[in-house]
């Protein structure tokens, strides 16, 4: 049982903002002129819960026209016990896209993971109602009771099927009637027979067994070339075998040659490097191992000694150019000091004081004159205020004297006041070339004040520089005595004195020692090179040993030449087995596809005769289907007809009244029943009795689609539309006799009588609907 508590609307149909409280027991009214947007707030609801646009045919056409802001519903109903509260949304992107969201609260507990199509599937599942159901079941919209009780047969079938939901199963029925005509014309239309399956068949089985007989031949010929090349394989590696026997032999001696040449060529070598060593003076006879290592340790040693020596070299240098730059500093340190007069700068600064204080005295006075010129502008103006508001005045207002002539008196005033401007234009301009001249002079005060401060630090910045060329000057004489002991050392003789003098013997120590390097070099270099020798000589003995020892015996030329001789044979043999096994293959595999093209024949010859087969099948089936789905149809039908009919008797006996009965059956011709038993069709009874017999049926409808329980909350939309005065007071006693929770949109004041709440709606020209006084 599904209950309306409130509905909070916002951009939808004609409604820009509005939140309605509803009496969920009793009977709201909606109650408004027509074009007020009455039937468009009830087009919400169904919409929040379970996105059904209506008539609107899509959620964007439920926007209010001209918005662009989001458009929403948020209801809160009853369902059961249970209060839940659902939102719906819909919001427009700037490129005009339209996207859905949801929420949802179920007795105040805000359900997670909420999405427009799970709002629909949990409202579904909570009221047992589809949106299509609500409709059919709640929703009585305009015209649908009188189209009930005074349509046509056909047009009170699609009412009846609508409401109950057999309109589904109706078009099912038809579409299974649709493909049972399809499906048997296309049984009828294949081909397939089953004889021909039968002679396809058996031309195929009598092509495989003869594909079998080639394929064995083939089989056997195959054999017998597999057999001949396994005698021409023995032969052919027979034969290979003792070729390789033969060039291994000739490899062998040949291998014998190439060491002895290879041993000759490092006994030269070692020769001509004992020959270079003796030309450079060296003895070749004790340890060329030993002596090789001396050598390189000479150079090693006379790498170091230059190293050493350039380096001492390189610091000396270093050392006087530091001493030259910092006795080069000490010198502009002193003569910067030299040049400072701190008298003169004392006495710059005295007279550079006198001279602010007297700047600043004027500038004060050009102030005060500039502000004596600005207030005599200022009492002129007031003046000439004054007098012109005194022009038709026959005294002065400001010293009460009588004025024959006040024109000429402000004239006078103007030609003072003109005088006075002038006179302070000057003054400020005087007081701001002051100002500009009292900077000045604090400027050049600032300057002979810092001059003076620096007269001291100068002094300091001098002893630091002669201390650093001090420093400077011992550094350099220490390093040049470093490198004077290292050049005595290598001279074995005193060291020299004076730095150029020490210089020049260092250049003369390092040519030395740099011609004895290269000396030591090309001797190590030599007995490496007999190192080399001795090494290549050596291996070359071992690889001739290695070689003699590796010399094996060749076969015999007879063997080979019978061994050929035995190969070729078999090869020519194998060559005849391999032709017979090709045109054996060849004949197998022309039977085979023939044998495989009439296979296919006889598949294809079944699959039509299958598929003719199965469409008669799915014929059949189709046939059923339909059958079922009328006899279906049949059975729902009466049963729908009889629980309406009986539902509607139930209530229209227990209002009251002459008709003690309603039936409606396949015919589709709504009846009441009179107490004698006859029955008179809905169309020809009165408005009021058509009224009664209508909600009664529309009752029933809510009952069977509810499973035969108590409906919920009644949703009544101009219902009583174009009708008469007459008609209008039965329909709405009618209503107030059925005591159910309903909402009743009309735009006629009879519906207040009934109304246990009402909701007043106004719509201004080109305007949203509100909510009106009451």
């Amino acid at each position: 049982m599904l209950r309306l508590k409130s509905l909070e609307i916002t951009n939808i149909r004609s409604v820009e903002h509005m939140t309605l409280d509803v009496d969920p027991d009793g009977t709201t009214a909606l109650y408004g002129p027509s074009g007020v947007g009455k039937s468009g707030i009830l087009d919400a609801l169904p919409w929040c819960l379970w996105g059904d646009t209506g008539s609107a045919g899509s959620a964007a056409a439920l926007r209010r026209e001209g918005s662009t802001e989001p458009a929403q519903v948020t209801a809160t109903v009853l369902i059961g016990s249970d209060e839940v509260v659902a939102v719906r949304r819909i919001t427009r992107s700037e490129s005009g896209v339209e996207s859905a969201s949801a929420k949802l609260w179920i007795n105040g507990v805000k359900q997670s993971n909420v999405t427009p199509a799970s709002l629909t599937r949990i409202i579904t599942e909570l009221t047992g109602l589809t949106a299509k159901t609500f409709r059919g079941a709640f929703y009585m919209a305009q015209g649908q009771l009188t189209e009930l009780m005074t349509g046509t047969p056909a047009k009170v079938q699609e009412t009846f099927e609508e409401l109950t939901g057999l309109d589904d199963l109706t078009k099912r029925i038809q579409g299974l009637r649709e493909q049972c005509k399809d499906a048997t014309v296309r049984a009828e239309a294949l081909p397939g027979d089953p004889a021909e399956v039968t002679r396809t068949a058996a031309d195929a089985k009598e092509a495989g067994t003869e594909s079998d007989r080639l394929q064995h031949e083939s089989n056997r010929a195959a054999a017998d070339a597999a057999a001949a090349r396994t005698i021409w394989d023995t032969a052919n590696g027979q034969a290979k075998e003792l070729q390789r026997a033969e060039r291994a032999a000739r490899d062998s001696r040949e291998a014998v040659v190439g060491a002895q040449a290879l041993a000759a060529d490092a006994a030269q070598a070692v020769d001509a490097a004992r020959q270079r060593l003796r030309d450079l003076g060296e003895a070749t006879s004790g340890d060329h191992q030993s002596q090789g290592v001396a050598a390189r340790k000479a150079c090693t040693d006379l790498e170091h000694a230059i190293g050493e020596l350039t380096r001492r070299g390189t610091e000396l240098g270093s050392a006087a150019g530091q001493e030259s730059s910092a006795r080069t500093a000490a010198e502009q340190a002193r003569a910067a000091h030299a040049a400072v007069d701190p008298d003169a700068l004392a006495a710059a600064v005295t007279a550079g004081q006198a001279e602010v204080e007297a700047a600043r005295s004027a500038h004060q006075q050009a102030l005060r004159a500039a502000h004596v010129a600005d207030a005599a502008v200022a009492q002129r103006d007031e003046a000439i205020a004054t007098l012109s508001r005194a022009m038709n005045a026959a005294v002065c207002p400001t010293c009460r004297q009588d004025v024959g002539d006040v024109a000429a008196l402000i004239d006078e005033q103007r030609a003072i006041l003109d005088q006075a401007r002038s006179e302070a234009a000057a003054a400020h301009q005087k007081a701001t070339a002051l100002d500009r001249a009292l900077l000045d002079t604090e400027t050049r005060l600032r300057t002979a004040h810092d001059a003076l401060a620096n007269v001291d630090s100068l002094a300091r910045v001098a002893e630091h520089a002669e201390a650093a060329s001090s420093a400077a000057t011992r550094h350099a004489d220490r390093t040049a005595a470093a490198l004077a002991e290292l050049v005595a050392a290598h001279q074995n003789a005193p060291a020299p004195a004076g730095r150029d003098e020490i210089h020049r013997a260092a250049l003369t120590v390092h040519e030395q020692l740099t011609a004895q390097l290269a000396t030591a070099r090309t001797v190590a270099t030599a007995w490496n090179a007999l190192a080399d020798a001795f090494t290549r000589a050596t291996a070359a003995g071992e690889r001739v040993e290695m070689a003699r020892a590796a010399v094996v015996d060749a076969p015999s030329p007879t063997d080979v030449a019978a061994a050929e001789s035995r190969e070729a044979t078999a090869r020519v043999a194998l060559d005849a087995a391999q032709a017979r096994a090709a045109d054996a293959a060849a004949q197998a595999q022309a039977a085979r596809a023939t044998a495989m093209q009439l296979d296919g024949i006889a598949d294809d010859a079944a699959t039509r005769w299958e598929l003719k087969r199965e469409a008669a099948e799915k014929a059949e089936i189709a046939r059923i289907a339909r059958d079922i789905g009328i006899a279906l149809r049949r059975d729902l039908l009466a049963e729908y007809c009889a629980t309406i009919s009986a539902a509607a008797t139930d209530i229209l006996t227990r209002l009251g009244g002459e008709h003690v009965g309603f039936v409606i059956d396949e015919t589709f011709v709504p009846q009441v029943v009179l107490p004698d038993g006859t029955t008179r069709a809905t169309r020809q009874l009165s408005g009021g009795e058509k009224a009664r017999a209508a909600v009664c049926a529309f009752i029933g409808f809510s009952r069977q689609l509810a499973g035969g329980g108590k409906p919920g909350m009644l949703f009544a939309d101009e219902i009583t539309a174009s009708q008469d005065e007459a008609f209008r007071r039965d329909m709405l006693t009618m209503l107030r006799a059925l005591e159910m929770p309903m909402i009743v949109v009309s735009h006629t004041a009879d519906v207040l009588d009934i109304a246990s709440r009402v909701i007043r709606l106004q719509r201004p020209p080109l305007g949203s609907t509100q909510l009106a006084a009451a």
